[in-house]
């Protein structure tokens, strides 16, 4: 047999030396033992153990940055797999003995005769002995090698030290020594002066104003798309905007809009500029285009391929001509506009309505994880772009950052999604001339120095927010319209922006983006940290070539500073901020290692903007089960019915739900069973299913759907289904929940009174809390939330419920069944419910499952294809087991193995406490948590592909007591 490798190795041999060291606590716990160690050695064991189980769960962690700035990358694994050998013949070997020399597994005799196949019992004698005689000894020997250990599975913490070091080395302060940046060569700063300039001076106009004023005159509203990289040509370079084909004071909810690609000549003329003709209210329309008169006039085109616009009335003449979804081409020369014959094509076809603002887009909608990160870098990368430009005059702000809703199309069944790239809105009467809008601020009473820096900290802060959060940090977007402010309000407004973020990057909340990659999260605050950092722009000694530590410094770090040029702080910039994000987001596959942005790859970004709802008439809704199957699958109907049924069965009879059943059975636990409420179309308690012993376990019914008086709405012998969907989830919860009692609310009659049942579904999970239930699950979903009277009526009672039982309760709702035409429903979709969808009996996503949900960590799915449940029994069936297929029979298989799951822990309450130590009560409630439960399923389940995980209970079945408990402990425990 061929050698393990050590990849293969390690996470194997720290396995099972962690199932030996339960096995020792075992021994230790004996009440008929005694010992003045027991306690501390009990400790030790628990450590040991769960920190084992940590690196065995976390074999893809081995090769941490920290780990290999300490050591060559291949040595890494040595090292874990030296510290395994140790344990397992302390006191004979040490790490000092084994050398450091050759790199076989034969090198560690101990672990690979522990993970053999033939293990002997002299092999496991032997370790025990040795790690009883560690366990013994005094916190200065255990303490150090129980610390390594747990470097190994702290994947969290080593990120953080990874992402400070990296921003801080030697290669980035090298970098930083250049004072340009080679990436800047093809963007000389007066190609933005004259962009700023030119589009500023035309925009202006009054044809939509009803009476002309020169104090309030009208405009047409400009939006500027932020991009990595603008396109170029040897000559010029292009800059993509958008304008409001009308001219107004106020931007109104309809918008029609113009796409303008504006050319920039690369190099700059030497003579004089021809500028725009100056307009005086005593001249003629005809000759001047003055401010009052209509703006109809236009000069005949001249001779060539071009048209050229030379006044404001030209050009908004030139902006109402409606020929298409285009973009016009237009020419900058000598402050005149050149309009070039051929249009070219538009990348987004946006509605004709008004822009949204990020901000307003991070409180209301539902931003992709990597989508925010995108953004993220966009910003920062357009900040630099433009530093020393007018056209950060203003502020920057998530107010002033711009984003459009695309046009809805004709296939399209849901409404049209918001689409990632972003615009930034600017206009000359936002310019400001005081110290807000400067690049730096004079010293004294500021935290912060640099506005501009500190609005892209902020920026970035906010992209890290959880949703609905955004709206709580109104003091990072001020109003962009409000007028200059005083010095006194300035450094207020700049302190108290610096202190939000620099406090808020310090939650180990924060960011709140759902990605599975620690590093990428820790990077991504690092970065931020340094927006706000006061030592942004202080160069180190060595930056000004003082290598040597011992030579005293000419200058202090503050004067080197105020000595820096707006140029060397712009590339400082760029190598501690933009450059750190250009590498994260490529991350994301959706930046090339130019940092041009893949627009082909961000397709799917606009469709997971999902807007919330406007209206509050009833939307679509479905009870999703019956699921639409392919041919070849109703073919084999037979047999998939009996792979269910097995599959089913391995859970109902299996040793862990029989163990689960029999403890709940016994005196101690019979009143501490867990607790399942069904809110569906009620069930019908005269099918076959539902017989004496079974509707014992049925302990509350409450039907929300007859307007009954409140005793019969309580009445269990009341009990009806006209539907059928509420009896089939019922059966098949019952199935794989049998040590839980169940509590039924009916929300509604049928699909088709779904859509009205909003009221009762929030009065349901209020229901629910009353009845001290710790799962609810819901097998029907909706497009989007219903409003009652302005009110996300399911919302907040799922945040009520949350809060009146301090967290300790579940959501389960089944995601959606019409595959890639709908996305994940609600209230699936909210981030407070464990979303499900469906598999096959041996683990593959089903076409019916929506996409992935990509603000999710993971997408997890179960059993969901030809589920046998009750029917009811005036049905054709007559009340015999029936087949269905959706996600709605997967959620009550995933909400019963949760109720599985929380039995077992309840069952070993003691044992999990101990093994948590300190406030072990405390941390084992998060199993009651979605986060908590959701790292237990992530450990048990089966990664099929990329965010789809196959939940089943083998993982968990196949392991010890002592493993299972461990697992539970270490998802708790990562539960932050």
């Amino acid at each position: 047999m061929e050698p393990l490798s050590q990849t293969e190795l390690a996470p194997r041999a720290a396995q099972n030396i962690a199932v030996v060291a339960g096995n020792l606590q075992d021994k230790w716990r004996n009440p008929w033992s005694w010992s003045p160690s027991k306690r501390k050695v009990l400790k030790n064991l628990a450590t040991l153990s769960s920190s084992l189980q940590g690196v065995a769960f976390h074999g893809d962690k081995y090769n941490q940055e920290e780990q290999r700035n300490l050591q060559g990358e291949g040595d890494v694994l040595q090292t874990l797999l030296w510290g395994l050998e140790l344990i397992c013949t302390y006191p004979v070997n040490n790490l000092a003995k084994s050398g450091g020399k050759g790199n076989t597994p034969g090198r560690f005799p101990t672990l690979d005769a522990l993970v053999a196949a033939d293990t002997n019992a002299e092999t496991i004698t032997r370790i025990e002995n040795s790690m009883e005689k560690f366990a013994l000894e005094s916190s200065r020997i255990t303490q150090p090698y129980l610390s390594f250990l747990q470097s190994f599975s702290q994947a969290k913490d080593q990120a953080k030290k990874h992402a400070a070091s990296t921003y801080d080395s030697p290669e980035m302060r090298r970098d930083m020594k250049k004072s340009k940046s080679i990436e800047d060569e093809s963007y000389p700063r007066h190609v933005y002066e004259t962009l700023y300039s030119v589009v500023n001076r035309y925009a202006n106009c009054c044809c939509g104003v009803p009476i002309p004023s020169p104090n309030a005159p009208g405009r047409h509203w400009r939006r500027l798309e932020l991009k990595a990289n603008f396109r170029s040509t040897d000559r010029e370079i292009l800059f993509h905007t958008v304008f409001s084909k009308e001219g107004s004071t106020e931007l109104g909810e309809k918008v029609k809009w113009q796409h303008l690609q504006f050319r920039v000549p690369r190099k700059k003329r030497n003579g004089p500029v021809v500028v725009i003709q100056d307009r005086k209210r005593d001249d003629s329309a005809e000759d001047s285009g003055d401010l009052t008169a209509p703006c109809h006039a236009t000069k005949p085109k001249e001779p060539g391929d071009v048209t050229k616009v030379t006044s404001i009335s030209e050009f908004c003449k030139f902006l109402g001509e409606d020929i298409g979804p285009v973009t016009k081409d237009i020419r900058i020369r000598d402050g005149e506009l050149h309009v070039l014959e051929r249009p070219v094509d538009i990348e987004v076809d946006i509605a004709d309505e008004s822009s949204i603002s990020l901000a307003d887009v991070l409180d209301k909608y539902s931003v992709d994880p990597k989508g925010k990160l995108l953004l993220a870098y966009l910003l920062a990368k357009s900040v630099w772009q433009f530093y020393d430009s007018d056209f950060m005059s203003a502020r920057w702000s998530t107010e002033s950052i711009q984003l459009f809703r695309g046009r809805k199309k004709e296939d399209d069944d849901g409404g049209p999604g918001v689409d990632w790239a972003p615009y930034y809105a600017f206009s000359s009467e936002q310019a400001g001339e005081g110290e807000e809008s400067m690049e730096r601020l004079p010293p004294g009473g500021f935290l912060h120095r640099y506005p501009r820096v500190l609005a892209l900290g902020a920026m970035l802060y906010e992209l890290g927010l959880k949703r609905d959060a955004v709206k709580k940090t109104d003091c990072l977007s001020p109003n962009p319209s409000a007028g200059p402010v005083g010095t006194q309000n300035l450094k207020r407004i700049i302190n108290r922006i610096t202190f939000t973020v620099r406090d808020g990057v310090k939650s180990e909340k924060w960011p709140d983006i759902e990605l599975r990659d620690i590093q990428v999260l820790e990077d991504y605050r690092v970065i931020v940290t340094r927006c706000v950092s006061e030592d942004l722009f202080r160069p180190d000694l060595e930056d000004k070539g003082q290598d040597n530590p011992k030579q005293i410094p000419e200058k202090l770090p503050e004067e080197l500073e105020e000595e820096l040029t707006v140029e060397e702080r712009r590339a400082i910039l760029f190598h501690k901020i933009v450059k750190p994000l250009r590498e994260v987001v490529q991350t994301t596959g959706w930046v090339d290692e130019s940092g041009n942005i893949r627009r082909h790859g961000t397709e799917g970004a606009a469709a997971r903007l999902t807007d919330g709802p406007i209206s509050q008439g009833p939307r679509p809704a479905a009870l999703l089960s019956d699921a639409a199957l392919s041919t070849s699958q109703s073919l084999s109907l037979v047999s998939v019915k009996e792979a269910a049924e097995k599959w089913l069965n391995e859970i109902i009879e299996g040793p862990i739900m029989k163990a689960v059943v029999s403890a709940f059975q016994g005196a101690e636990l019979a009143n501490r069973r867990i607790r399942v409420a069904v809110l569906d179309t009620g069930f019908d308690p005269s099918t076959d299913f539902f017989t004496r012993q079974r509707k014992r376990r049925l302990k509350g019914w409450k039907d929300y759907v007859e307007g009954q008086p409140s005793a019969k709405q309580d009445d269990l012998s009341l009990a009806k289904d006209e539907d059928g969907h509420g009896t089939h989830v019922l059966s098949v919860l019952m199935k794989v929940a049998p040590a839980a009692e169940i509590f039924v609310a009916r929300v509604a009659r049928d699909e088709s009174d779904l859509g009205n049942a909003t009221g009762n579904v929030a009065d349901a999970i209020a229901w629910a809390v009353q009845c001290r239930a710790d799962i609810v699950t819901m097998s029907f979903g909706f497009d989007e939330e219903i409003y009652i009277k302005g009110e996300r009526v399911i919302s907040n009672a799922i945040l009520n419920a949350l809060s009146d039982t301090k967290e300790r309760i579940l959501f389960f709702a089944a995601a959606a069944n019409d595959g890639g035409n709908r996305e994940e429903m609600f209230p699936a979709s909210n981030r407070n419910v464990l979303s499900i969808r469906g598999t096959d009996e041996l683990g593959w996503a089903q076409p019916f499952n929506p996409p992935p949900d990509y603000n999710a960590m993971t997408c997890f799915m179960t059993l969901g294809l030809n589920v046998p449940g009750a029917s009811l029994k005036k049905s054709k069936a007559q009340g015999a087991d029936v087949c269905k297929s959706g996600t709605s029979v997967a959620t009550p298989i995933a909400a019963g193995i949760a109720a599985m799951l929380l039995g077992y822990a309840r069952m070993h309450e003691k044992e999990l406490q101990e093994l948590l130590g300190d406030d072990g009560e405390a941390k084992a409630s998060k199993m009651w948590r979605i986060t908590g439960m959701s790292i237990l399923f992530r450990k048990m389940a089966t990664e099929m592909t990329e965010k789809w995980a196959y939940l089943n209970i083998n993982k968990f079945a196949g392991l010890s007591d002592k493993m299972r408990l461990s697992m539970m402990a270490f998802a708790v425990k990562e539960d932050k």
